[in-house]
């Protein structure tokens, strides 16, 4: 769980990255927290993920993309995938791999996740374009 001191600290890196509208914080005070952001790619797509916090910064939070995203040929990202970088779906959204097991650290902060995440959807839009799999642009996360 975070601590208030950490929740401060995440909250300013994160007005650095993104205006206020684009993130919010939601359930802080429940057992299951999580963040809210809006991401717009280079194409000007928007998308919204939801990072959840209940673990965080312990453990890699989930992330989601707030829709189930379906790849090129139609399928639904719903499982995991290593060449889609994808970890299954919960919530009727498609979980994205944005942290290796070896790579995370409890102070990684969320700012980080997000330029993370934002990659993973760019190279998600690119294989909507040409097929090639995720893991084409992203390579192996550790």
């Amino acid at each position: 769980m975070m601590t208030a001191s950490r929740f401060h600290a995440e909250v300013e890196a994160l007005q650095l990255s993104l205006p206020p509208n684009m993130f919010k914080f939601c359930d802080m005070d429940t057992d299951l927290p999580y963040l809210k952001m809006v991401a717009i790619t280079n194409s000007k797509n928007m998308y919204t993920l939801r990072v959840d916090l209940d673990q965080f910064p312990e453990s890699i939070p989930k992330v989601f993309v707030t829709k189930m995203l379906k790849s090129k040929f139609g399928n639904d990202l719903d499982s995991p995938s290593h060449e889609m970088h994808t970890l299954g779906s919960e919530h009727g959204y498609t979980r994205i791999c944005h942290y290796g097991n070896t790579s995370w650290k409890p102070d990684v902060a969320l700012n980080k996740v997000y330029l993370k995440c934002r990659v993973w959807l760019e190279a998600y839009e690119a294989h909507l374009q040409t097929g090639d799999d995720i893991c084409d642009y992203l390579g192996t996360q550790d």
